[in-house]
């Protein structure tokens, strides 16, 4: 007979095997452990901004320098000014421009912006997406791929709107 491991050890001897958990049980109590992480996580975050908040209120006198630099919020990592230097490249594009050609025109108007964006190309996708769910900007598509634009202005000519034929009757 060779050596047994421990389940084949304990089933031979009729004791139950405390190394199986009930998979149910282990999921409910990582689930409750996650929520109460999440809520000790909010209290800290609170506590840091309020001791942040009295110290430039009433100033650094009322915490201890280490404290203070525990609570002190963490300087921006990232570079602001996507999102203007998009409208920027589309409000001078003479045509609606691909992903790629924004990213170039971007770089030529400031090379520093996407110089810390690991995905350039991504980083602009998601400026557009957004300001396209604001209905700053359009998408379209040319040879399969999206093009990007400006909104085109209200017409003031033509036939008018269904709201201002019911205004001006």
């Amino acid at each position: 007979m060779g050596v047994l491991n421990i389940p084949d050890y304990l089933s031979q001897i009729g004791a139950p095997n405390p190394l199986q958990f009930d998979e149910q049980y282990v999921r409910q109590e990582m689930k409750e452990l996650a929520t109460e992480l999440r809520e000790v996580e909010a209290q800290i975050a609170a506590l840091k901004a309020m001791i942040h908040g009295l110290s430039v209120i009433y100033g650094p006198g009322i915490a201890d320098d280490n404290v203070l630099q525990f609570v002190r919020p963490e300087p921006r990592t990232n570079k602001r000014g996507l999102t203007p230097a998009c409208l920027t490249v589309l409000k001078y594009a003479e045509r609606p421009y691909a992903v790629s050609e924004i990213c170039a025109r971007v770089n030529e108007l400031n090379p520093e912006l996407l110089l810390r964006h690991s995905k350039p190309m991504a980083s602009v996708m998601s400026v557009l997406r957004s300001m396209e769910r604001q209905g700053q900007v359009v998408r379209g598509y040319e040879g399969g791929r999206s093009v990007w634009r400006l909104p085109e202005p209200p017409s003031t000519q033509g036939e008018p709107s269904a709201t201002e034929r019911e205004c001006f009757q």
